[in-house]
């Protein structure tokens, strides 16, 4: 019994560094979107579930990264989004991906 004890309290101190570790990332994803993404798509967490644009807890809850990564350099409205895949770098990328995802906490 202790030692699962221990086990969950190790566990919730990794998942705490990694979460810290990863805040500037985030932060920085969080300010890309405010850039380029706000004046369609609702980013705040707990933004209201829509179809069209969708808020980005919509998508943190119900998109693989991997799609999350694929529609925003190649959208499926190609003529509303920006064409990011002409000139986001995949840093830039990474954060963004990582602030929607950190919206499904």
């Amino acid at each position: 019994m202790r030692r699962a004890i221990g086990t969950a309290i190790l566990s919730i101190c990794f998942a705490t560094a990694s979460l810290a570790a990863d805040e500037p990332y985030i932060a920085a994803g969080k300010r890309m979107a405010e850039a380029n993404c706000a004046n369609c798509h609702n980013i705040a967490p707990g933004g209201a579930f829509k179809l069209y644009p969708p808020s980005f807890q919509a998508i943190a809850i119900y998109m693989d990264p991997d799609v999350i990564r694929m529609k925003v350099m190649y959208p499926d409205h190609a003529v509303i989004m920006p064409q990011f895949h002409t000139f986001m770098f995949v840093e830039n990328l990474d954060n963004i991906v990582g602030y929607i995802q950190s919206l499904d906490k």
